[in-house]
């Protein structure tokens, strides 16, 4: 494996880019792969152990290159789907299932796409080559943020003829200026590059970068098959591709896998690359290599994305999120929707120790008595109130003023109990993003407990008790179904006081499993309060389990991000309840 790129050149290989680099493991998704670049990105991918998905059109060209590939490769290493990217009907069809599938993947390679043809509009009313060449990548991509994995690589193919044309954001479809198939062609490309470095911009701070790719002239390909003579003297008379040196299939996938796979890019994105080496900016537009000024201006970028998502009608916005964000959306499909029942109300509580007083106004709420010896509590929060059912409530507290700590409580009106819990984050030292995962028996979280008993309309205060730690539900099992949409479902069993153990039967994490952490306090035998802290992912959780409905309701709190930002993440689940472990008298945990 090379160091540095300063031994790469125009005609390097793909060999040599990906020499000694193992890619098990990893995942990437080809656009266009049946032929000339595509297939030849994924058979170098392949030859180093990685996995593909491949995506062409027609079942015809899926049959001959399965044939192609199973004759050399391990079948289990690709699968080639079918995508039209002149369709958005057929890439949000795509993607979905992607999704549902939870697939992860480390890269994708938006390599498809058409050169110079005639003037024709996309089932969607798009001139075809901004359609397919920018459009349909456009929303493939940013469908599949769901699906990327932290340090996932977006590598969007352009040309040298990316330097013919900016785009035009008034008429991009050509309804009203005089086409030309290679004004159009540039202006395709000089999206391509758009869309990646806003991509990149957009993605930066969590570890998802984005690459624009110019091959170079490679004849290997079906690009330009369908032109005549003609054809070509238009784009001798805009540009001067004489000096630009052909190249073979092999060099020319060079540089589209480099970005996509080489340890030197890892950490690095929003760059153009071609002749395996970075590009210089060159504003002659008559030569036929170099980047051009006008893809490196950000707040084109930004109009143009603007402009794509006007015209394919779906917003994709600049509040990103990870693919861990996104799909920890799905543990909120089947909670429970919030309230307002407790606006303008104020409470009492007694522990054992202080008396402690809230009062809610409409998304703010204040605090007075609630105190930790080793942790600052603000006293006004933002709140949010979910009603779990007849009177009885969770409560979820975030503080603006020291975002470092959380808290969650649980008040029953019916039984007069109430339990605070404080989640305060406190990593060991913060940690090497690039270091295998260690082995941990300690979480970053800790979780502070203040049993409470509400005093406001209590007449019976005498005779009220406080929510106590319980051991009823060591040896249960049920499952969790957070989301049926696109289903996430985990299981758990409670094996002792301290500990829990989990497997992901479906979702993003589908396959995970492990031992965290837990704690369990008990209201009444059909209400209970659940917390765990995670280990191998920096999340916390506390919900309130009702089993009598057989719902639970709470919130995961946690750092998911590169950037130390700490993620809210309400959630809810519908429980089915499976056979419960049973112990010999003489094995029974504690």
């Amino acid at each position: 494996m090379k160091e540095n790129l300063n031994n790469y050149h125009v005609h390097t290989r793909w060999q040599e880019v990906l020499n000694g680099i193992s890619l098990k493991d990893k995942k990437y998704l080809i656009t266009g792969a049946n032929i000339g670049l595509g297939k030849e990105s994924a058979k170098a991918i392949l030859s180093h152990d990685g996995c593909v998905i491949l995506t062409v059109r027609t079942e015809e060209k899926k049959q001959t290159l399965y044939e192609e590939l199973i004759s050399q490769f391990d079948s289990s290493l690709f699968e080639i789907r079918l995508l039209d990217l002149a369709s958005l009907a057929d890439i949000r069809s795509f993607t979905k299932e992607l999704q549902l599938e939870s697939t992860k993947l480390d890269g994708v390679l938006g390599n498809a796409g058409i050169m110079a043809t005639d003037f024709k509009y996309t089932v969607d009313g798009f001139e075809q080559q901004f359609g397919v060449n920018h459009l349909g990548h456009f929303v493939l991509i940013n469908r599949l943020t769901a699906c990327l994995l932290k340090g996932a690589r977006i590598v969007m193919m352009t040309s040298g003829a990316h330097r013919l044309s900016n785009v035009d954001l008034v008429d991009p479809n050509f309804n009203h200026r005089e086409y030309s198939r290679w004004t159009a062609y540039g202006q395709s490309k000089s999206a391509n590059v758009l869309f990646a470095f806003e991509f990149d911009r957009r993605w930066k701070d969590y570890n998802v970068r984005a690459f624009a790719v110019a091959p170079g002239i490679v004849l290997d390909t079906n690009l330009h098959l369908h032109l005549q003579h003609d054809d070509f003297n238009e784009l001798a008379e805009k540009q001067d591709t004489d000096k630009v040196p052909v190249k073979s299939l092999q060099a020319g996938v060079a540089t589209q896998i480099m970005a996509l796979c080489h340890p030197e890019f890892a950490n690095k994105g929003g760059i153009f690359l071609e002749h395996c080496n970075y590009s210089q900016v060159n504003g002659d537009t008559r030569q036929g290599t170099g980047v051009i000024p006008w893809v490196l201006d950000t707040e084109f970028g930004k109009k143009l994305w603007q402009l794509s998502e006007e015209m394919v009608n779906e917003v994709f916005p600049e509040t990103a999120k990870l693919a861990y964000e996104i799909s920890y959306g799905e543990l909120a499909h089947n909670r429970l929707p919030q309230s307002q029942k407790l606006e303008l109300t104020g409470i009492e509580f007694k522990t054992e120790d202080s008396i402690i007083e809230m009062f809610f106004e409409q998304e703010t709420c204040t605090i007075e008595g609630y105190h930790h010896p080793e942790v600052s509590i603000p006293s006004i929060a933002n709140y949010e109130l979910i009603e779990v059912r007849d009177n009885l409530f969770f409560v979820d507290l975030l503080f603006t003023e020291n975002t470092e700590i959380t808290a969650s409580i649980a008040i029953d009106f019916k039984t007069n109990k109430a339990l605070f819990v404080l989640t305060r984050y406190q990593p060991a030292s913060t940690p090497d993003q690039n270091a295998p995962i260690p082995l941990k028996l300690a979480s970053n979280y800790q979780q502070y407990f203040t049993p409470a008993i509400v005093l406001t309309g209590n007449h019976q205060v005498e005779h009220s008790q406080y929510p106590h730690i319980t051991k009823d539900l060591i040896g249960s099992r049920s499952l969790y179904c957070y989301s049926t949409s696109i289903p996430t479902v985990y299981e758990h069993i409670y094996i002792n006081s301290h500990w829990y153990c989990y497997n992901v039967i479906n979702g993003i994490r589908k396959g995970d499993g492990g031992c965290d952490r837990v704690s369990y306090y008990k209201f009444d035998d059909s209400i209970y309060v659940v917390t765990w802290r995670e280990l191998l992912i920096d999340l916390s959780f506390v919900f309130v389990y009702d089993l009598d409905n057989k719902t639970t309701t709470g919130k995961g709190w946690g750092n998911l991000s590169d950037v130390n930002k700490m993620i809210n993440i309400p959630a809810g689940a519908h429980i089915i309840s499976l056979n419960s472990l049973n112990y010999p008298l003489n094995y029974i945990p504690t």
